[in-house]
């Protein structure tokens, strides 16, 4: 078969920067040895490719922490939208896989403007991308679809809290991901610093019901489940430093779980694909309780993917090789299936 011509997006501006490179570092190796053509972009680089020796830098070392605000903010001002539809890497592009994580990344608007340009990509178009980003419509249309999802409440920042708080409680922004400013208050002291640091990340936060628990993670190829994990970390919360730069937590795939807890997952899978309107991939994650009730927590439709990250563990798992399965990403985009067409991992 062929070899594609590939333009990975990733970089961004936005605190998952690092995540994102390294992810896209990842697949730019894994997809080269399977003889494709790779381009590696960064939005808020100028156009030009990312250099071998960058690429390889970034696969040498551990992930960064994420960028500083003024960082952030000089990245921001370097986006150039018209530059990055321009750059020949992009042009030349059989296929787009954007790796950006959190703002014009996940939320939608990358996704709308390879739509615009005419440009085949992977991940779900900008609407699902836009659902699935802001946690507070995501669980609104999860309680809609029967979907079981903790309770919380959604705070405009400045806006005061209820009068009662259940707690403990998970105070998170309502946008972004790896776990960047998201706590767990156990008293109601703790709420008021929990909130302002969501709200420096995001003008809307989540206060949620804190589920006590095993954590679990599920990714999806299309509408078929890969295998089930279990995340053991050494704190309460699996944050940025416990996901990227610690080593004391456990990722354990597949989990050790009933098959009834292994098939509600997948169902359950299915159903956020469905009424989130996602497509080709993603990652959902899960409570299972101390009662086997199990509860969605959030899908994640770019999910990492670096080599520490919980979906290519998954496909692993379900026995999908990491090349293989990027490429097979990529045709998903080029023949515009949503699904992975009842395909099963190859032997």
């Amino acid at each position: 078969m062929a070899g594609l011509t590939i333009c990975i997006l990733a970089g961004g501006y936005s605190p998952e920067r690092n995540v994102s490179l390294a992810s896209a570092a990842n697949v730019a190796a894994h997809l080269r040895r399977g003889g494709h053509q790779v381009s590696v972009l960064d939005p808020c680089g100028g156009g030009a490719p990312l250099a071998a020796a960058a690429e390889a830098a970034i696969l040498a070392a551990p992930i960064g922490a994420p960028p500083s605000a003024a960082e952030q903010a000089d990245l921001r001002a370097a986006l150039d939208a018209a530059r990055l539809l321009a750059a020949p890497a992009l042009r030349a592009a059989q296929v787009v896989f954007p790796l950006v994580h959190g703002a014009f990344g996940e939320d939608g608007r990358l996704q709308a403007l390879l739509e615009a340009a005419g440009k085949p990509y992977v991940g779900s178009d900008w609407a699902g991308q836009a659902m699935a980003m802001d946690k507070h419509i995501a669980k609104e249309l999860m309680v809609q679809n029967g979907i079981r999802t903790p309770p919380w409440v959604c705070l405009a920042a400045g806006e005061p809290l209820p009068a009662a708080v259940d707690l403990p409680a998970v105070v998170m922004p309502a946008s972004g991901g790896s776990s960047v400013a998201m706590a767990v208050c156990r008293e109601s002291a703790e709420l008021a610093p929990a909130l302002e640091r969501a709200w420096a990340e995001d003008r809307f936060a989540l206060v949620q019901r804190f589920i006590a628990g095993r954590e679990l993670t599920l990714g999806m190829l299309g509408s078929e489940p890969l295998a089930l994990g279990e995340i053991r970390a050494p704190s309460a919360m699996f944050d940025y430093e416990a996901k990227y730069r610690g080593g004391a937590t456990r990722e354990i795939f597949p989990a050790d779980v009933s098959a009834s807890a292994r098939e509600a997952a997948g169902a359950a899978g299915r159903a956020m694909m469905s009424a989130l309107r996602l497509r080709h991939y993603a990652r959902m994650d899960f409570i299972l309780d101390g009662a086997g009730q199990l509860w969605a927590l959030e899908a994640n439709a770019v999910p990492g993917m670096t080599a520490k990250s919980l979906y290519p563990q998954s496909a692993a798992a379900a026995g999908w090789d990491f090349a293989m399965l990027c490429e097979r990403l990529c045709r998903m985009a080029l023949s515009g299936e949503s699904s992975a067409g009842g395909a099963g991992a190859p032997r």
